[in-house]
């Protein structure tokens, strides 16, 4: 068991709502997940759990399911950024002005954008993102749901194969593949994605779904520097996601990387 403890922890991936919608999207992602969230899903939940745990900065990953939901929610994302929520915004496949969109998201400050291909009906490969696409390579950072999801859904978007040709079309996109590339779905990503130059994050991945010693397998043939740790909170939460980075067997050197560093420099923050 690694005794190294990270100077800093930044976690990758997490959910949180505006206070006035938040009950009404638990009750909503509860019944589609069949579980309940960890704790409170708004930014005060966010923070004062960030603070138990000893989260220094979080990335806050929200998700249009409709095209006209997706201006409001990045004005949301600007106005709540904080030194301490790296808050990125949202895309949607039926928006009709896409790149104009990408514009204004990096305009307003945002660093990256969340796409949830389950949830809003496209493959990651489909044409009417690739505006999208073109105009956010080298601007934003595009972190995707990957795999299947906690409950069982009727058709999987989010497939690592077409993530595999999405950077394959797009080599110049920054990519965040959540779930260690696809959850459920290890043998896809291995064959499709291991290796490539993007990102995984370590959300959601439970130990009785990929054990200790695969997911440090799956880290080292990856990349250890192409991967970041996240808890994809509420649904998982970083308190234990902490302790089990802690006892993995990773040397100094390879926790901190995963723990902080990556994410650090692919967020471009001060942390030393």
């Amino acid at each position: 068991m690694t005794s190294h403890q990270p100077k800093h922890v930044i976690d990758f991936h997490t959910h949180a709502f505006p206070e006035k919608v938040a009950a009404r999207a638990v009750e909503a992602l509860g019944t589609a997940y069949g579980v309940s969230p960890g704790a409170e899903p708004t930014v005060s939940g966010l923070l004062a759990t960030m603070d138990a745990a000893g989260v220094d900065v979080s990335v806050v990953a929200p998700v249009a399911t409709r095209a006209d939901q997706v201006r409001s929610i990045n004005e949301w994302a600007a106005e709540t950024n904080s030194d301490r929520l790296v808050c990125f915004g949202t895309l949607h496949p039926d928006l009709r002005d896409l790149a104009d969109e990408v514009e204004r998201a990096v305009s307003a400050g945002l660093k990256g954008v969340k796409c949830q291909p389950n949830f809003q009906g496209f493959s990651p490969d489909d044409r009417r993102m690739w505006p999208a696409y073109e105009a956010g390579q080298g601007r934003l950072i595009f972190l995707f749901h990957s795999g299947e999801e906690i409950s069982k859904f009727e058709r999987i978007y989010a497939q690592p194969e077409a993530l595999a040709k999405t950077h394959e079309m797009f080599p110049g996109l920054t990519m965040v593949v959540a779930h260690m590339g696809g959850y459920l779905m290890w043998d896809a990503v291995r064959e499709h994605l291991l290796g490539r130059d993007i990102y995984f994050d370590t959300s959601f991945c439970p130990p009785r779904d990929l054990d200790d010693r695969r997911l440090v397998d799956l880290i080292r043939a990856h990349g250890v520097n192409r991967v970041v740790f996240a808890t994809d909170f509420p649904w998982g939460m970083p308190g234990p996601d902490l302790d089990r980075l802690r006892r993995l067997p990773l040397t100094a050197e390879e926790m901190d990387a995963v723990a902080w560093e990556n994410a650090r420099d692919l967020l471009r923050l001060s942390l030393k």
